[in-house]
Order: C-alpha cells, then structure tokens, then sequence
C-alpha cells in the first residue's frame, strides 16, 4: 500500500510541484530545483529507506524577511490606490504573496542522525499531516514485523 501525496513547493511560484511518497520500505520525496527561484531546472528526488527514519514532525516556519517586505509592499499599494487603481491592486497582490511565502510548515524527517526538510507554503499542511501520519503507520508497522513478542502472542491465539 504505498500513500502518495502532491505539494506545491511555492506559494508564488504554484507550477513547481513535488512529491512524498510512503510504502513499506521507502519515503520518496521529489522536489523541483529552479533557478532564480521560479524557472524549473530539474528535480531532486530522495529514497529513504524506513529503517533510517526515527521520526517526524512538523513545524511552522515564519521567515522575516519576506513577511516584512510584504507588508511594506501591501502598504505601498494602499498609499498608491489614488494614483491608479489598477496599479495598486498588482502591488497589492504582490505584496501578498511574497507575505504569504514568509508563512511556511516545514516536514522534519529524522533519519540516521540529520533532519532531512521538506518546506511548504502554509496552505499545504493538511496534507503534510496526512503523510505524516501514513510515515508513522508503516513505521509501526515495520517495528511490528520485527518484534518477536507479538509473533509468539499471535501464534498461541
């Protein structure tokens, strides 16, 4: 049974796509490499066997930067809304995403000693949870296969 789940890497830049993957030996992740931030330029993909994993989690990410500059465009496009409206409205789009880029849930995966990150856009984390939950149900059920305790209580019933 493998869980497959497709994110958007970026909140900006939709187009670039990627993918976890969970079955009972491997978590697949594939991300889109860009250059200059938006232009795809190949993928990166990871095979992680189950056994390195120890865990995951999740975090949200507030990167500072680009929330500042966001709000300093949003302002921008509000003081610009006498001039031209069609103007201020860009600006004020802009503005929200770059925002909204600052906004991110970061999947941790906990493996043979270094985290291995995978960032999304804040609106992705349901589905970061989903997959989530399905790497802790094969990691279950991986510790199951091999814990003789429960093989000999099966095997008396």
């Amino acid at each position: 049974m493998e869980k497959r789940v497709d994110v958007s890497l970026s909140l900006l830049f939709f187009w670039v796509k990627g993918f976890i993957a969970v079955d009972s030996r491997f978590v697949r992740v594939s991300k889109g490499n860009t250059i200059l931030g938006f232009i795809p330029a190949g993928r990166d993909n990871q095979n992680i066997p189950l056994k390195n994993i120890s865990s995951t989690m999740i975090s949200s990410q507030y990167k500072i930067k680009p929330i500042i500059l966001g709000i300093i465009i949003i302002f921008l496009a509000f003081s610009a809304i006498g001039q031209s409206f069609l103007g201020a409205l860009v600006l004020l789009l802009i503005g929200a995403g770059i925002l909204g880029s600052g906004l991110q849930n970061v999947l941790v995966i906990q493996r043979a000693g270094s985290d291995y990150l995978i960032p999304v856009p804040f609106f992705e984390k349901a589905k970061l949870l989903t997959i989530q939950d399905a790497i802790t149900e094969m990691l279950a059920q991986d510790t199951d296969k091999t814990d003789l305790n429960m093989f000999f209580e099966k095997k008396q019933q």
